[in-house]
């Protein structure tokens, strides 16, 4: 009898079958991961913004059209939202 490769199983159960579920289970902790570093990512650079926003005159932020208690939102708004150019 001739098998699709040399780990099938004389039984007819591949090693494919049977790490399968590892596989999945890794790739599916990576993605998990992959989603707390991009999340943490982002967080980091909303802080940062606001670390700029915050050392900024009131007369700068008064020019930009913010005001300091929407410092925030606006930190957040300039990260998280897609800027389409001017």
């Amino acid at each position: 009898m001739k098998y699709n490769n040399t780990l099938s199983a004389p039984h007819g159960f591949s090693f494919r079958d049977a790490t399968a579920p590892v596989v999945g289970a890794l790739g599916s902790a990576a993605g998990k991961v992959g989603n707390l570093l991009a999340r943490g990512v982002t967080q980091m650079q909303i802080s940062r913004m606001q670390s700029v926003l915050n050392n900024m005159t009131d007369d700068q932020l008064e020019r930009a059209g913010i005001k300091r208690n929407q410092i925030p939102q606006h930190a957040e708004a300039l990260v998280t939202e897609e800027y389409d150019g001017l």
